[in-house]
């Protein structure tokens, strides 16, 4: 079946149009974070401590739309890395607070900016009212 009988189109969706321009621009993002030694989505888990520091691994799970199960992999990594230590709460035992290193810090800067390029570079043939719009869209 070429289209589906009400008329939808995979190539003329949506959807693929928005897969397809990002597609690049994801590429971009990777490869300026593999240049600062991260692995794409790992800065995800940063950014959100980048914003609070200290966050319990069940908050950070949470916020990053992870399981449990995830959360703990993930963690073991950026603590491998050096940019991460895990620490029992001081008032629960029971619970682990995720804390940043200088190393986990320092990357937000460039992190920030990898982002940055790869958004200017994607927007930049719209106007501030249509990137307004795109953003209250998603």
């Amino acid at each position: 079946m070429r289209d589906m009988e009400n008329g939808y189109s995979l190539l003329d969706s949506t959807m693929y149009a928005l897969i397809v321009r990002l597609g690049s621009h994801k590429r971009q993002i990777a490869a300026g974070l593999e240049r600062l030694g991260l692995r794409l989505g790992q800065e995800v888990y940063l950014a959100q401590l980048w914003r609070r520091d200290g966050l319990c691994q069940g908050e950070l799970a949470e916020r990053t739309k992870v399981t449990a199960a995830n959360i703990t992999q993930v963690l073991r990594g950026l603590e491998k890395q050096g940019l991460v230590v895990r620490r029992r709460d001081d008032g629960d035992a029971r619970i682990q607070r995720v804390w940043l290193t200088d190393a986990g810090r320092a990357l937000e800067r460039p992190v920030t900016e990898v982002w940055h390029d790869a958004e200017t570079a994607w927007l930049a043939s719209l106007t501030p009212t249509q990137r307004k719009a795109i953003a209250r869209l998603l």
